[in-house]
């Protein structure tokens, strides 16, 4: 019997080795190439496939799946499932080994938008799939897993400009992975390098009954280019560089809902580098970033707790520009509004559906975190716009940390600032934030900041630019809600100097301007500020013939009407007024350039030695400051200032007192050389000028007094006024030798006009002064006449007077008999086309009658004067195109008369000559008071109309 067993046992053994190895192992080989190419239209190749009939083990070698142009899709060495004996006693289904490689695959993205493999799976039939009944995870255990892939191949084709990468050394190693055993929790790693060098390296242990998994993961030398050439196409910038380096621990458990918890993470950015991809477009633009390191981050899901132990950033570095709303580093960061190509990888609208419930599942959740710190190091940016000078900002170095951000808001969070532009100005910021109410105090300090920075952002109505001056202050801003409520400062401007646009005229400058003990109230609407210590200021005050103050100019020449009564209207709109104190101004060792044209004699002089003090400037009703200033001219003729000024009334008023008392003109020759001409050998001057501001009308009482007034020598200036000075002042000297002269002056603030009519000398120098200006406006005053009497018309062509001309030459000749001493210059003028124009058409006009046409047959466009105009153009047109219009043979025919400059030249001086004739025959002007002034040759840009130009000479 038992020999029996042992024999059936043996055939059996024989016939199952023969059944492996004459039957399952061929036909493995013949079937598996013809079942691929069947089901998925591919072509498999492959070295051998064996079934180990003792160890139950199913090998596959150096198989090739072959795309349908012929091209390796899929290849690898080989591939390993080795059944064990144990799952005939153990649950399920049990496995020694299961093992690939040398894996390769080569996926690509082809240009009709489908993959290199969507041929291999069944097309969508649209019909819904019947739900699958959740029969939970099969038995099945395997002892060790084995998944090494040498390189995984990606390439895009429907992209504009082809993409690919690759990863490669991807080793995947499970050990006991089992469904049946809830204790069992299997270990694994994998490993993946990618493009230039990038490693990811995950290990942890895996139990799929109890649904956990623990492990970690770390990527180091993730190089961010690849990933940049993927997106390239949504991107405005290059990524030139950049490194990410990402580890930490975690736990993830999906039997109850999914949680997930990450300790001891860190992200680390380094070495960024963006740039524009058209440098052209947006030149000098840049971000980069040494590091970014985000350290001890650790996320629980089911605690929804998050926290960071501190961000850094180092050597971050920003270079950008603005102008006007563009800014260049926006423009680079922001993403390509992509064309609607099916073919191109479409970015995520956010305003989706999908998007706004992802954004709003979170809204209410009881998520707390904590960042311990954010610092950032070593920074720097270079920034250009258009409103400041120099253009460029450097802020370098910029550091800044603040520490403990929760959320919910809470807590007390320490921060600190500092930086310095452009090697001059300091920043420095230090102090701490209550979050939950935005409560806390801040000490600020900045340092040397040069004012004339700013002149871009002056007010457009504001003629002033600023030439020097540094900026100092420190102090405490106290914050609610995280809005200022009080600003606590002292300051100083320093080595401040201004002057008025498109002048050479310095408008003020100062040594020294110190604020002491500043306090802002923004809630109680009050400025306090203790002292104000003025020292060594220099400002001009300059009051002009009409009476305005260069100061004043300074905003009303470019300021109307209407936009100051909408200044106005806006900086009243809170009906609430501001309480503003200054208890004290210091004033020390300055000087004040005061020039007064608005007197007959312009005076001007500086007041040195400039001390004293203005008191109680207060915004409360019915208060008043008081002004005493003393100081000297030359150093030796005392001058004063005193009297009282409501300068916050409702209607601002004052009430001034300026004396200088025994100036030596003598020393004003330098002014009164410039300005008048004439050099001061000697004389003494007394001023008492005395303004009152009330009701928004200005009034002076001016008193001036010149004893024994020597004029010298006569000074060449460029700058001197062309005015009779010398008759002038005679005329106002009285007997003892003394000019005693009273100018009151009253006018409306926003535009003054003064009498001067008590002063006849006065008077007189305005008229002289407009004669020079405007002669023959004066000229037409005289007579009443509101017609331009400079410029006499023509007609066109002709130097016969029109009555036009007529009338207004003899209101200019009635005009000159009031003034004997005057001799008029005339000049004949042209419009050179049209003179030449109407002189051709008279040329011809001879022609046709020296050619027998009569005066009607050209009047009349009679058929001979039409033949006679054909016979000519057919004449000077012999062998071109014939014009079909009569006109265009007409102009033709004109073109080839010649009119030269001569001949103009001869029209203008019978222009000339004609205007004399009138005048002096005719109006009775005498001869020697006409001359005429022509030039012998022709002057295009003198010549813009037909007539003659009047000129007048003393």
């Amino acid at each position: 019997m038992l020999k029996t067993t042992l024999k059936v046992l043996a055939a059996a053994y024989i016939a199952y080795l023969a059944l492996v190895v004459l039957v399952i192992i061929p036909a493995a080989n013949f079937l598996a190439p013809r079942l691929v190419e069947q089901y998925l239209n591919r072509e498999l190749q492959s070295d051998a496939i064996l079934f180990n009939p003792f160890t139950l083990a199913a090998q596959v070698r150096g198989v090739r799946l072959l795309e349908p142009d012929g091209d390796e899709f899929l290849s690898l060495h080989s591939a390993v499932v080795d059944l064990s004996l144990e799952s005939l006693v153990e649950k399920g289904l049990v496995l020694d080994a299961v093992a690939v490689q040398g894996l390769r695959v080569d996926v690509r993205r082809l240009a009709d938008g489908n993959f290199n493999f969507s041929d291999m799976f069944p097309p969508d039939s649209g019909e819904e799939a019947p739900p699958a009944e959740d029969t939970g995870l099969p038995a099945i255990t395997i002892n060790k897993v084995d998944f090494e892939a040498e390189r995984i191949d990606y390439t895009d084709e429907a992209r504009e400009d082809v993409y690919s990468t690759y990863w490669e050394h991807l080793d995947l190693h499970v050990t006991d992975l089992t469904t049946v055993h809830d204790d069992e929790h299997d270990p694994y790693s994998i490993e993946l390098s990618g493009e230039d060098g990038g490693l990811l390296r995950w290990t942890g242990d895996v139990s799929l009954p109890e649904q956990t998994s623990a492990g970690k993961l770390d990527i180091s030398h993730l190089q961010l280019r690849p990933v940049w050439r993927f997106a390239k196409p949504w991107l405005n910038f290059e990524l030139q560089r950049g490194e990410v380096h990402i580890s930490g621990d975690y736990r993830l458990d999906w039997s109850a809902g999914f949680t997930a918890a990450i300790s001891k993470g860190e992200f680390e950015l380094k070495e960024l580098s963006l740039v524009p991809q058209d440098p052209n477009a947006l030149p000098d633009t840049g971000l980069q970033l040494g590091q970014l390191l985000i350290s001890d981050i650790a996320v629980d899901t089911r605690q929804q707790r998050a926290s960071i132990g501190g961000i850094l950033l180092d050597g971050l570095a920003v270079d950008g520009w603005s102008e006007g709303p563009r800014a260049s580093l926006a423009d680079m960061l922001a993403p390509v509004s992509a064309a609607a190509d099916p073919n191109q990888p479409a970015l995520p609208d956010p305003n989706q559906p999908a998007a706004a419930a992802t954004a709003a599942s979170g809204s209410d959740t009881a998520w707390t975190a904590n960042i311990a710190s954010v610092r950032l190091q070593d920074g720097r940016i270079g920034w250009r716009s258009e409103y400041t000078e120099p253009a460029l900002m450097q802020v370098q170095p910029l550091t800044a940390n603040i520490e403990n951000l929760n959320w919910p808001l809470g807590g007390n969070s320490p921060l600190q600032l500092a930086l310095t532009v452009n090697g001059a100005a300091s920043v420095s910021v230090d102090g701490a934030l209550q979050l939950e109410p935005g409560s806390g105090d801040i000490d600020y300090s900045l340092s040397g900041l040069p004012l004339d920075w700013f002149n871009p952002n002056l007010p457009a109505p504001l003629h002033a630019r600023i030439t020097g001056g540094e900026l100092g202050v420190e102090g405490k801003v106290t914050l609610a809600d995280f809005l200022p409520t009080r600003i606590a400062m002292d300051g100083e401007i320093s080595g401040f100097s201004g002057r008025i646009v498109d002048t050479e005229e310095s408008l003020t400058s100062w040594d020294s301007v110190r604020w002491e003990q500043l306090a802002v109230d923004l809630p109680g609407q009050e400025v306090v500020l203790a002292r104000l210590v003025i020292k060594d200021y220099r400002g001009r005050l300059h009051i002009a013939e009409d009476g305005t103050v260069n100061a004043s100019n300074v905003w009303r020449e470019q300021l109307s009407d209407t936009q100051a009564q909408a200044v106005i209207e806006d900086t009243s709109a809170d009906s609430t007024p501001w309480r503003v104190q200054l208890p004290q101004i210091l004033i020390t060792g300055s000087e004040l350039d005061f020039q007064d044209e608005s007197l007959p004699i312009h005076f001007r002089t500086v007041i040195g030695d400039l001390n004293g003090e203005i008191a109680g400037i207060d915004s409360s009703p019915g208060a008043s400051a008081t002004i005493d200033l003393k100081g000297s001219v030359d150093g030796y003729a005392p001058v004063s200032l005193g009297g009282t000024a409501a300068p916050f009334a409702a209607s601002p008023a004052l009430d001034l007192e300026l004396d200088f008392t025994g100036v030596d003109m003598a020393t004003l020759t330098p002014y009164s050389g410039t300005y008048a001409g004439y050099a001061i050998e000697r004389g003494l001057l007394t001023l008492n000028l005395h303004y009152s501001l009330e009701n928004e009308r200005l009034k002076g009482d001016n008193k001036v007094l010149i004893d024994q007034l020597r004029l010298g020598e006569k000074i060449d200036s460029d700058k001197a006024l062309d005015l009779p000075l010398k008759l002038g002042l005679a005329l106002l000297t009285d007997a003892s030798g003394v000019i005693d002269l009273q100018v009151p002056v009253e006018g409306d603030v926003d535009s003054p006009e003064f009498d001067l009519s008590s002063v006849i000398v006065g008077a007189f120098v305005n008229l002289l002064t407009k004669a020079v200006t405007a002669p023959f406006n004066l000229l037409a005053n005289l007579v009443g006449s509101e017609e331009d009497l400079q410029r006499m018309p023509f007609p066109v062509g002709s130097a016969e007077i029109s009555p036009v001309t007529a009338d207004r030459l003899a209101q200019l000749t009635e005009a000159l008999q009031q003034r004997p001493q005057l001799t008029l210059v005339i000049k004949g003028r042209l419009n050179l086309a049209a003179d030449r124009a109407k002189l051709r058409e008279a040329a011809l006009r001879e022609q046709l009658l020296e050619a027998g046409l009569s005066g009607d047959d050209i009047s009349d466009r009679s058929d001979a004067y039409l033949k006679a105009i054909d016979a000519r153009y057919k004449a000077l047109a012999a062998g071109e195109e014939e014009l079909p219009n009569f006109r265009e043979r007409y102009a033709r025919v004109l073109e080839g008369i010649p009119i030269g400059d001569d001949t103009l030249l001869d029209l203008a001086q019978q222009r000339a000559t004609a205007t004399k004739a009138h005048v002096v025959n005719t109006l009775g002007l005498p001869a020697d008071r006409a001359v005429i002034d022509q030039s012998s040759r022709l002057k295009p840009e003198e010549e813009m109309f037909s007539g003659v130009e009047l000129d007048l000479d003393g």
